[in-house]
């Protein structure tokens, strides 16, 4: 296994990772898994993985990746982001977060929301009504805190989860792009998780805005965990970032369509539309300093254009650990404008 650091992990440091189809599913997780391990080497503090369905992302089962992940890692914290809740049974859920839990040592960090931009087609194939992923979605976490609190109704009878999910209701994040649900996130003292994509216009404003609607229903006392993601390629110049993601999307064009919607003409379109700061450290460093979310969030997830087995991809991930991360300073504070 990997050698971790001597030293704790960079607070807030963490490694968001999407994995993509591809024709050899075997070796991609193989990739990941990797992946995660080197994050844990370079002083990450969380691995997040995105879950999704059918040709859209693929990875369709992240709780089950990330008890293999737990196994391979044996410190950095591990994160879903997110479970779509309306496609499972919220009990299973629970029960399987749970042991993932337990498994991996207590560092399951449980982020959930109503779907992704790309789950029309999705709700269809489980039988499901986009239009009503808001009461699927209230239902199910209703489901989900049942029975991490107080356990399963079973023939009248109320019977705890096994493994106990100790503590783990003090780790559940919510994601959203709601002004009210965000609110609603403050309320239950949960995580707020940002996307790096909003359909309103630039990410770093309108997420600030969502940001006060959370902190301004924060209970006293209760510390905010706020995580955003975004997109980052670190190379020696915008130049050779660019000449990177093409050499990517040359090997694999599939990918220009499925992750960024209309397929974008160059690959200067693609990086902008999927909203990655690239260039050189200090450009990427300016660049996410502006960004108004992003210097209020305390979780930072950084996700690379590239795929997880290559040497750009892991040289990305140590510039970001080593030379960005720590050269964005946050927000003067957390509270809300």
């Amino acid at each position: 296994m990997t050698a971790v650091p001597a030293e704790p992990p960079a607070r807030g440091l963490s490694y968001f990772l999407t994995v993509p189809t591809d024709p050899q599913p075997g070796r991609v997780y193989g990739d990941a898994l990797d992946s995660v391990r080197l994050a844990e080497s370079l002083g990450y503090e969380t691995a997040w993985v995105a879950e999704g369905h059918f040709q859209f992302l693929g990875l369709p089962a992240a709780l089950a990746f990330l008890a293999a992940a737990g196994q391979v890692a044996d410190r950095i914290r591990l994160g879903t982001a997110v479970l779509p809740l309306a496609f499972d049974n919220p009990i299973r859920v629970a029960e399987t977060a749970a042991f993932v839990d337990a498994l991996s040592g207590g560092r399951l960090e449980l982020g959930i929301g109503k779907s992704n931009p790309m789950s029309k087609a999705i709700f269809s194939a489980f039988g499901l009504s986009e239009g009503d992923r808001e009461t699927l979605y209230a239902e199910a976490l209703g489901g989900l805190r049942r029975a991490i609190e107080h356990g399963v109704s079973a023939d009248g009878e109320q019977v705890p989860l096994y493994p106990p999910p100790a503590g783990l209701g003090d780790r559940v994040w919510q994601a959203t792009g709601n002004p009210r649900t965000a609110a609603a996130i403050g309320r239950a003292a949960d995580g707020l998780l940002l996307f790096r994509l909003t359909p309103e216009g630039d990410a770093g404003r309108v997420q600030s805005a969502l940001i006060d609607d959370y902190l301004g229903a924060l209970p006293a006392g209760v510390e905010p965990r706020i995580g955003i993601s975004r997109g980052v390629l670190p190379a020696q110049s915008r130049a050779e970032a660019i000449a990177l993601v093409a050499a990517e999307l040359e090997q694999h064009p599939e990918r220009f369509r499925v992750l960024s919607g209309a397929k974008p003409s160059t690959p200067e379109e693609y990086l902008d539309a999927l909203n990655v700061k690239y260039g050189s450290p200090d450009e990427v460093v300016e660049q996410l300093s502006r960004d108004e979310a992003f210097v209020r969030s305390t979780d930072r997830l950084f996700s690379l254009p590239l795929s997880a087995g290559t040497a750009a991809f892991r040289e990305g991930l140590r510039l970001v650990a080593e030379d960005i991360h720590p050269r964005v300073r946050p927000a003067v504070a957390h509270a809300a404008a």
